[in-house]
């Protein structure tokens, strides 16, 4: 008996020096793969260095919230894709894409991450935005970047499965923020399901 005691005790020993609390630094070598398959995938390059989403989550006071969430659907007589993720490891980094397709669903194609006027609303809205408290490629980076309508991207939607309930697609975008700094977001992907609205 006292054999299995010290032997578990080893164990444990070994098992707790093994482990590195800076392991995840939230930071992958590498993106996910391009998908159409409803996956909960996503990944891009933030001024080149690889982001997924990770732990974290959208609000203070929600328990068991999630680190990417995908909305769909028609809204106030319009449709609205809402895709969030955040990653709060070593740092924080929240991205936001947001289309407003008027009265149409969206189909298969490109659309523009500049800046939406809705109708009724002279206030325009950012199609694209990354909060960022963290070391991007080198540079702590702290501010909230926003597409407009002088800069932007595409964000291609590949595939729409409204019976299994995902969207795929692909992105980039610029974004500035207040004091003229840029971000860029390239090689983005992702493969989510969604909720409707």
């Amino acid at each position: 008996m006292k054999s299995i005691w010290l032997l578990l005790i080893a164990t444990l020993f070994f098992v707790f020096i093994g482990c590195d609390l800076d392991d995840d630094d939230g930071v992958d070598e590498e993106l996910p793969a391009i998908t159409t398959a409803g996956l909960n995938t996503f990944g891009c390059l933030i001024n080149g260095q690889v982001y997924v989403p990770k732990k974290g989550s959208f609000c203070l006071d929600c328990a068991n919230t999630p680190k990417l969430q995908l909305t769909y659907g028609e809204i106030f007589e319009g449709y609205r894709f809402a895709l969030g993720t955040h990653n709060d490891i070593d740092g924080d980094v929240a991205m936001t894409l947001e289309l407003f397709n008027g009265v149409a669903p969206l189909t298969e194609g490109l659309y523009s991450l500049s800046q939406t006027i809705l109708e009724g609303n002279d206030i325009p809205i950012s199609n694209a935005s990354c909060w960022i408290r963290k070391k991007i490629s080198g540079q702590k980076i702290e501010s909230e970047f926003y597409s407009n309508e002088n800069i932007g991207g595409v964000l291609e939607i590949i595939k729409i499965d409204e019976e299994n309930k995902y969207i795929s697609g692909t992105f980039y975008f610029s974004a500035v923020d207040g004091n003229g700094q840029f971000v860029t977001i390239t090689d983005g992907r992702f493969d989510v399901t969604y909720k409707s609205f």
